[in-house]
């Protein structure tokens, strides 16, 4: 049952899964003293193992009592004992080398099996171990299969996860062997190994994409200050220097704009409103409306409300289709946002200022 090259399959098995080499001896361990039940050791199953020498010694310990007592591994009564060593006492041990060759087919196959569920197990909490420290990262996934419902993708580890088709982006395809970028959210351990939670749809994917590839602000030399998303539509960002002479927006959309594209692309050709974050009000908030040009910004800080006077071409690209862009820029800096045309506020007899200045 054990061979001359079983050390080097188990630290084979150890490397290629993953796994602490401690680990798995102790399951050869368990194994062993499975394997034991169907031969004429019966007793407590103690084994020694060193690897470094790549030797195992198995004795089966018998202890001697005069009653025996239910849970205790073991144990033999003195009568019994005594037919075996006549002169043994109660409270001594009968102690005997176990010897692998006297093991049938019966009981290789039982260490075999147990060994390998054994390794199972091992792996699946090697697995949720592995997962739950990544809930919050973004890891690369490769599509299984793709149902009306689910989508069925390959994480690693030897773990597949189901993410429901609405935690999808609307409109993208899930082809059998392609791979996507997505978000852990949460994860459960079951019998048949880690449960994780996927999705693609909420803004912190998008947080994490920019962290991941945009090297100042993994640095901490530019900071994400506000995020809001229609997933698989429009996201906005708004992003600050910590660093004197450095331009966030132009860092973060990249020469010729690369780093933008390579995060477009993953999220599905979403599109990425990026804005500088500003100290005051009347700036942050003209900002956060861009592609639209704001005349005036009308705060009022008690409330965190604000009225924005757009010239009356820039009104429907302040509001975006179905609201988005006003909605979008609202969310991102935790404003309340009202916008009115040039026109309208004029004849309304309100007074504002020319207050904002856009390059």
């Amino acid at each position: 049952m054990i061979s001359k090259n079983f050390f080097d399959s188990l630290e084979s098995i150890a490397d290629e899964r993953g796994l602490d080499i401690n680990d798995v001896l102790a399951k050869v361990e368990t194994a062993i003293a499975v394997a034991c039940r169907d031969t004429e050791y019966k007793g407590d199953i103690k084994v020694e193992i060193d690897f470094d020498k790549k030797k195992i010694k198995v004795m089966d310990y018998r202890y001697v009592v005069s009653e025996l007592t239910e849970g205790n591994k073991g144990e033999i009564l003195l009568e019994e004992a005594q037919l075996i060593k006549p002169k043994i006492k109660v409270g001594q041990e009968i102690k005997t080398e176990v010897k692998f060759e006297s093991f049938g087919r019966k009981s290789a196959s039982k260490f075999k099996q147990a060994l390998l569920s054994g390794l199972k197990e091992l792996e699946r909490d090697e697995a949720f171990k592995f997962f739950t420290e990544r809930v919050g990262e973004i890891i690369t996934a490769r599509v299984l299969v793709a149902s009306d419902t689910f989508v069925t993708f390959d994480i690693g580890k030897n773990t597949e996860a189901n993410m429901p088709v609405s935690e999808g982006l609307p409109g993208e395809q899930f082809l059998a062997g392609s791979e996507k970028k997505v978000y852990i959210t949460k994860v459960e351990k079951s019998t048949k190994g880690p449960k994780v939670f996927l999705t693609r749809t909420n803004k912190e994917i998008v947080k994490r994409l920019f962290e991941l590839t945009i090297p100042e602000i993994s640095n901490g030399s530019i900071e994400i200050m506000g995020i809001s998303r229609d997933a698989g539509s429009r996201t906005k960002i708004g992003v600050l220097a910590l660093k004197p002479n450095l331009d966030p927006k132009g860092a973060c959309v990249g020469q010729g704009g690369l780093r933008i594209k390579a995060i477009n692309e993953a999220l599905n050709n979403e599109k990425i409103d990026i804005f500088t974050w500003k100290d005051n009000p009347v700036d942050l908030i003209a900002e956060a409306l861009l592609p639209a040009r704001s005349l005036s910004v009308i705060p009022d800080e008690k409330t965190k409300k604000a009225l924005v006077i757009v010239r009356d071409d820039q009104y429907s690209l302040a509001i975006g289709k179905s609201g988005q862009n006003a909605r979008l820029a609202a969310y991102a800096v935790d404003w309340k946002i009202d916008i009115k045309k040039l026109s309208d506020a004029t004849k309304e007899g309100i007074k504002f200022q020319y207050n904002v200045v856009q390059k």
